[in-house]
């Protein structure tokens, strides 16, 4: 059968038998491993990314079961947000928010929850072909009443303790979404792109100074209607120059871009300008008394290597907003909630703000405000869902008070084990940086921020629960109440201060809120499972990429430390990004990567396992993906070991045991003494959650195990001698054994068709490998110095056939002798070196030479000559039995007809041996034409074989 078929047998195996809930259930409840599976969107296939969290997320809790805890899975999916409500806009061709009002919330929110789940079926497909343990069909959804009333407890919570706030900050804005967006959620997503737009130069007229102007740098030309301020910097020095019949005002350090001749008329400190009053650009009309259009001091933010030195400052800008509500400015927000031009020229009304930067640079030109324009390439931040280009907005909205928790956050990420290591610096300056969490969005698909506020006296009233809801509300409420907000926004409460009706505000909650809160909602906690929560929390493990230290993690550990003031997670195991072979972004419109699918389909599951595991991406570093690689290791992992358990299939002998390792023969005590360290070096690995390393020294065993000691061994596995022949099996069996459980949590395919092959002799005591409890290491199976002495053999074996090589003397021609220098080893390799390479004697001389040479005699006497005929002859015989796919149990007659007289001198002298290693009970020299003859050439000479099988 072929490999990849038995991988698929193996999946079978384990549904049939429920191998993954036994393996669950046969560990205590007292001895738990938690592990938290952040919830997915099932609103597109499952692509590299997804693939790779499968297998980092299914390593440890296969490996602590092993270790005999206890560890439950259940997957999750994330149900609400701008993902799934973008795709239903599409679907349903509604361009503009307002559409879904005119639709209706109900339809448009029940459309969002039908589409939610569309491609379950994919994901557990390769959930399940990727090797993936997890209660799937039981998952948990960020949508159900039981997840969201969790949600609505936590808030009132943190809420009720003063964490919560509403306010109007700067945020960026999605004007097609009609919603803001964070910060890091469009850098975890990429979604900034390289633009080049008209940057400008205005001329804003001093007032009292009919030829002065202020030169101002903006590359936001819509954003200049709104402008209520210029700042400087009063520390540095600014300059008046004459330009034939105007003067012009920048900072002196930025002369270089006035591209005409110009003559300083004075220099003075930024401070001199302070509170100038000059003209707008623009007139806007806004219902207010404060006083605007002035300069003002914005201290080190405004630079001297950037502009002009003087900086216009409109509402859209975080500094800006700052800056206008320290000096107790008007607020001008001329663009509406659909990015459209609400104040300003008449003519412009309605048009899109970044259509208005032409009308704006055109319109300055004419007035002779505009001193200069260029072209300006720059990263701009476009929204993650629908694509629109994003602005900053100042907003009302509601917040996590995050400053207060800052020095907890900070002092708890010392407990938190972060592989690699570095991240924890990272993610150190992420809190330090962090803004408050704005909580709230203006969207529909979400859960529902529970806050009620009087029509009248603006009273604000939180509910953190159904039954507090019903406690309050004047409609009659069900216990299974819906909590989005097409059904709550028609409950309604009674003020308690003035008895006026209370409706629920429109905001739902940001998604984050939903998919940090996890570890407690997915558990309806504390409605249900309290008891279990208190046994079962903090986790022990979590696992996602780069972007999500910024995110899911933060979250949670911001979330974990309102309720409880401790962290939610023990370990954290973060991997980088998966890029297409030429290291671009993977792309479905360019195809530039090929379908997970195939490559699952072409080299099986533990193959792109291992491939991930072993890469940089367990570094948390970015790798290109590159199929030729996945092909390489599928050979020389893979294929290799099956290779290996297909040649350990071939022999039968009674006696065998998996514990039995008391072998004296030197290959023994080799391969005994190296999966014993590998034992002791992947469990020290996998402790640390570096699966990078424990993956190379599993790879690099199996290739030591092949190449070297299965190689070395063959003609003991075939040996007449029973107890020689033992000892080979024994070896072999308890070597794969522990290589089974070893790769379980790696490569659980693999290690399961080696298990089940043991278990067919009835070696194994478990049903399957994953049930079977990590290997122990045994310090007596320990041979100091040996690994040492048989690397040294290798050496010299690798020096001398890179000499055969050199001289075109192949392997298979015996030679008289091999003189070694500059090395000590003891007989039992020297013999081992003679097997080898196939020669009649090793001879040392020089042992004290700081540097080993190896010099072959090259003399090939007739003796040798038919020797080495001999060997090449039974390496053909095998090449074609292998064809004929014996086994070392089927004797044969051997038919051999040749007109080389040496050739036929060598089958003459050396019949005893050639019969013994080709399993023949008797050789003949004629063949009957008849027969299914093959030919071969040895000496360059043409031979004629046929093989009659008599068992």
């Amino acid at each position: 059968m072929l490999y990849i078929e038995k991988e698929e047998e193996i999946i079978q195996f384990w549904k049939e038998n429920k191998i993954f809930e036994k393996s669950v259930e046969s560990r205590s409840k007292k001895k738990p491993y938690v592990f938290y599976d952040g919830p997915p969107f099932a609103t597109g296939l499952p692509h590299y990314g997804h693939i790779l969290s499968f297998v980092t997320k299914d390593v440890f809790p296969r490996y602590w079961t092993m270790k005999n805890h206890r560890c439950e899975r259940k997957w999750g999916w994330d149900c609400h947000g701008l993902p799934i409500e973008s795709i239903c806009e599409r679907a349903l061709n509604l361009k503009q928010k307002n559409e879904i009002y005119e639709m209706g919330l109900s339809e448009f929110n029940e459309f969002c929850r039908s589409k939610v789940l569309w491609y379950t079926n994919e994901w557990k497909n390769t959930v399940e072909r990727m090797g993936k343990w997890i209660e799937f069909d039981n998952a948990y959804k960020t949508m159900d009443n039981s997840y969201m009333e969790t949600i609505w407890f936590i808030f009132k919570k943190i809420y009720d303790e003063g964490y919560v706030y509403k306010g109007k900050k700067v945020l960026l804005y999605c004007p097609r979404c009609e919603t803001p967006l964070s910060n890091f959620e469009i850098s975890m997503d990429n979604s900034y792109k390289d633009v080049t737009e008209k940057s400008l130069i205005a001329k804003f007229k001093l007032k009292d100074n009919s030829d002065t102007y202020l030169l101002a740098w903006s590359t936001t030309p819509w954003t200049l209607i709104g402008n209520v301020a210029l700042a400087v910097n009063s520390k540095l020095n600014y300059v008046k120059i004459r330009v034939e019949d105007e003067f012009l005002i920048l900072i002196k350090s930025r002369l270089d871009i006035i591209n005409e001749n110009y003559e300083i008329v004075d220099e003075f400190k930024g401070e001199d300008l302070i509170n100038k009053p000059y003209e707008p650009l623009y007139q806007v009309s806004v219902k207010t008394d404060k006083v605007g259009h002035f300069i003002i001091d914005g201290g080190e933010d405004v630079l001297s290597d950037e502009g002009t030195g003087i900086v216009h400052m409109a509402i859209y800008g975080e500094f800006d907003y700052e800056m206008i509500n320290k000096y107790d400015m008007p607020i001008i927000q001329h663009i509406d909630e659909q990015g459209k031009l609400a104040e300003g020229p008449e003519d412009w009304k309605g048009l899109w703000f970044k259509d208005v930067d032409k009308e704006v640079l055109d319109d300055l030109n004419s007035r002779n405000l505009l001193y200069n324009t260029e072209d300006y390439k720059h990263s701009y931040p476009f929204c993650y869902r629908c694509d629109t280009p994003l602005m900053y907005n100042a907003l009302d909205a509601w917040f996590i008070n995050i400053q207060r928790i800052k020095p907890t956050l900070l002092k708890t990420n010392e407990r938190i084990n972060w592989y690699p290591k570095e991240i924890s610096k990272s993610y150190q300056n992420i809190i330090k940086s962090a803004p408050d969490w704005c909580i709230s969005r203006n969207r529909f698909w979400a859960t529902t921020m529970p806050i009620w506020v009087c029509v009248k006296c603006n009273t604000i009233k939180v509910i953190g629960s159904v039954k507090e809801l019903q406690d309050h509300a004047n409609e009659t409420v069900p216990d299974n109440l819906d909590l989005h907000r097409h059904i709550v926004d028609d409950i309604h409460l009674k003020c308690s201060e003035c008895g006026n009706i209370m409706n629920r505000i429109p905001e739902v909650f940001d998604c984050w809120l939903e998919s940090g809160s996890m570890p407690y909602a997915a558990k309806h906690y504390p409605f249900e499972n309290v008891d279990w929560f208190k046994h079962n929390f903090p986790s022990d493990f979590v696992s996602e990429y780069i972007g999500q230290v910024r995110a899911w993690f933060y979250y949670m550990h911001v979330i974990s430390i309102l309720l409880f003031d401790d962290i939610p997670f023990k370990n954290v195991v973060v991997n980088g990004n998966i890029l297409a072979e030429d290291g671009t972004k993977m792309s479905k419109s360019k195809k530039n990567y090929v379908d997970p699918s195939l490559i699952i389909r072409s080299y099986g599951a533990d193959a792109l396992r291992i491939y991930l595991l072993a890469s940089q991406l367990m570094r948390a570093k970015d790798l290109n993906f590159k199929e030729e690689i996945v092909k390489q290791v599928y050979r020389r992992f893979n294929l290799l070991l099956f290779n290996v358990l297909n040649f350990y299939s071939l022999f039968e002998i009674n006696n065998l045991s998996v514990d039995n390792s008391n072998s004296e023969n030197i290959l023994d005590r080799w391969i005994i003494d190296l999966v014993n360290n590998l034992t002791r070096d992947v469990t020290q690995r996998l402790d640390d959650y570096d699966t990078g390393e424990a993956s190379k020294l599993i790879i690099n065993f199996v290739e030591d195990l092949s190449t070297w000691y299965i190689k070395n061994s063959r003609n003991r596995f075939k040996s007449e001698v029973i107890k020689e022949k033992l000892a080979a099996m024994n070896t072999l069996t308890y070597v794969l054994h522990n290589l089974s459980k070893i790769l379980a949590p790696l490569t659980p395919f693999i290690s399961e068709m080696i298990y089940q092959k043991l278990r067919e002799k009835n070696l194994v005591k478990y049903e399957s490998v994953h049930l079977d409890l990590w290997p122990d290491y045994d310090q007596s199976l320990s041979f100091p110095n040996l690994s040492a002495k048989m690397n040294l053999t290798k050496e010299i074996v690798q020096k001398s056939l890179e000499l055969r090589e050199k001289i075109k003397i192949p392997l298979r021609q015996v030679l008289k002798k091999i003189t070694l220098k500059g090395v000590s080893l003891e007989d039992e390799f020297l013999e081992l070196v003679k097997k080898v390479l196939n020669v009649k004697e090793v001879v040392i001389k020089n042992e004290d030479m700081s540097e080993l040479t190896v010099e072959l005699d090259t003399e090939i006497t007739r003796e040798l000559k038919l020797e080495g005929i001999a060997r090449n002859l039974i390496r053909n015989i095998n090449n074609y039995r292998k064809k004929m796919k014996l086994s070392p149990n089927n004797r044969i007659k051997l038919y051999l007809n040749t007109e080389d007289n040496e050739i036929l001198e060598s089958i003459s002298k050396y019949q005893n041996y050639i019969k013994k290693m080709v399993q023949a009970d008797a050789i003949f020299n004629k063949i009957d034409n008849n027969r299914d003859i093959r030919t071969f050439k040895v000496n360059q000479s043409e031979v004629s074989t046929y093989l009659e099988v008599i068992t």
